[in-house]
């Protein structure tokens, strides 16, 4: 904890010396990056009704030396949000982050197929890892009902076994798991390069 600390003590006091001999340019731009990504994390809550609108708005005031650097500071603080979904809810949040994406970059046409393809991977991602965990626990399902059958007669009453307490499933799961989110997370890593060079 204590190391935790003093890093983002260092890190605090690193970044106020830079901003010590940062020009008086860079230290304006330091207050819109700030800006930009407080619009980032209220789009995220869903504190923001019409995002793109309220992101025109903001960069049309800035100062147009900045506007191109505000709109990839937005770009980037959803490319970061931007993750393999865990359950259907945050495929929701996803598919959001996209559509906010696909919004901020529509003078860009080709980029909709990606956006599309993207969407999909992400539900083809879900389903996969749904359908394999169900899978993997109707197999040892059926191989543990001989073994309740055992402790239940043993013990006088019925015993149902979870087959995902079992540690042998946590461990098939975790493998299959991890080969699914390599593979997926490159296709991802993929697409959110190529946004971030649209906006470099």
């Amino acid at each position: 904890m204590g190391e935790e600390i003093k890093s983002t003590l260092q890190i605090a006091l690193e970044k106020a010396e830079k901003l010590g001999k940062a020009s008086k340019e860079e230290l304006e731009w330091e207050s819109h990056k700030e800006k930009a990504l407080s619009y980032v994390g209220k789009f995220l809550r869903g504190e923001i009704p019409d995002f793109k609108e309220e992101i025109t708005k903001f960069i049309a005031g800035l100062p147009v030396k900045f506007q191109r650097k505000a709109l990839k500071t937005v770009v980037e603080g959803l490319i970061k949000n931007l993750v393999l979904p865990r359950e259907e809810y945050h495929l929701k949040e996803m598919e959001k982050i996209l559509e906010a994406l696909k919004s901020l970059l529509s003078n860009i046409p080709q980029l909709d197929k990606l956006f599309e393809e993207t969407k999909k991977l992400l539900k083809e991602y879900l389903l996969q890892k749904e359908t394999i965990y169900k899978e993997l626990e109707k197999r040892f399902a059926a191989s543990l009902s001989a073994l309740e059958r055992v402790v239940s007669e043993e013990v006088g009453a019925q015993v149902k076994l979870s087959p995902e307490a079992h540690p042998q499933f946590q461990e098939e799961w975790r493998k299959i798991k991890d080969h699914l989110d390599n593979e997926y997370g490159r296709h991802l890593e993929y697409v959110k390069n190529i946004l971030l060079k649209v906006v470099s």
